[in-house]
């Protein structure tokens, strides 16, 4: 920005020091007058030459002052646009803070339920072994089972009194180990696809959490970069303020003066004598002669310098 803002100087010094120097120029010649006609009254040819010269002096000024002012509005436009893309600028790093946040927030999330799902997938994989084992001695008890009935039925036929009770307490023990075999392959398939499910959660909660540290990745990236964009606006914000700042009191300073060379202007219709305007006139010498660090981009040229040297030494010479 400290190139924008010098370049905002040198514009200022392009559109303001040419009508300045011919506006003070023709100041100087109007002092070489006032020096040789005194406060005598003027001859018609001189107060011609006065006003002639005066007349150009306003005209210059008065341009340098349109195009200082012209120049400043045109920076007032640039540090509102600047302020407004700053404030945007501000508004997209909050939301890119905010947006940062809830995905690190989701990230948390994510590896809490993939610890808790990977707990669950543990013990629903313990339950199935433990049911698997169930199962296994479910179906050993029912061949027993089915082998007791054969050896009851054989007894009945061999010795009735006592085979018929035997083959009773075969059938209900077969009975329970049939009820009891389906109820354990019922859990063995619920459980198993708990553990299926468990599995595909943990398979998706693991492959999400790598696209959410990409995505927490691209935002602090673009957190950065917003951050130096902001830091460089708020720079360029002060630095243009600084500089037009700097501008205004030029301004101000060729405003003032260009002021009092309007009223010297509208003084000088009907002029027979310049002894009403003398301390006018000083003081518009004096101000041309002024020369500090809030109207330097004016008052430091050498051409100005040069003739702010030739009034001093009329006025000196005056005295």
């Amino acid at each position: 920005m400290s190139g924008e803002c010098e370049q905002y100087e040198n514009r200022f010094r392009d559109v303001t020091l040419p009508p300045f120097i011919n506006g003070i120029s023709s100041i100087l010649s109007f002092a070489n007058s006032v020096a040789a006609f005194g406060s005598k009254e003027l001859e018609p040819n001189e107060s011609n030459q006065l006003k002639q010269d005066v007349e150009k002096a306003y005209a210059e000024m008065s341009k340098a002052e349109k195009e200082a002012s012209g120049l400043i509005n045109t920076m007032t436009t640039d540090s509102l646009q600047l302020v407004k893309d700053l404030d945007e600028a501000k508004r997209k790093r909050k939301s890119l803070e905010d947006e940062l946040q809830e995905k690190k927030d989701l990230l948390i999330w994510l590896e809490s339920q993939r610890y808790l799902i990977n707990d669950q997938l543990q013990a629903a994989r313990s339950n199935l072994q433990h049911t698997e084992n169930t199962l296994n001695a479910a179906e050993a008890r029912k061949g027993e089972k089915l082998t007791g009935r054969d050896m009851g039925f054989g007894l009945m036929l061999l010795f009735p009194c006592v085979g018929i009770p035997m083959a009773i307490d075969y059938g209900k023990e077969l009975n329970s180990t049939k009820n009891l075999l389906k109820e354990v392959e019922e859990e063995k398939h619920r459980l198993n696809g708990e553990v299926k499910k468990n599995e595909e959660e943990l398979k998706n909660c693991s492959s999400e959490i790598p696209e959410r540290n990409k995505e927490i990745e691209k935002l602090k990236d673009n957190l950065v970069r917003i951050e130096r964009e902001v830091e460089m606006m708020q720079k360029a914000s002060r630095a243009l303020a600084d500089t037009k700042t700097k501008l205004k009191y030029c301004h101000n300073y060729l405003s003032s003066l260009q002021g009092s060379v309007e009223v010297l202007y509208h003084s000088c219709e009907d002029l027979y004598s310049l002894e009403p305007l003398m301390t006018l006139i000083e003081e518009i010498f004096n101000d041309i002669q002024q020369q500090n660090s809030q109207n330097e981009l004016l008052a430091y040229d050498s051409r100005v310098q040069k003739v702010a040297k030739k009034l001093r030494a009329i006025q000196k010479s005056k005295k």
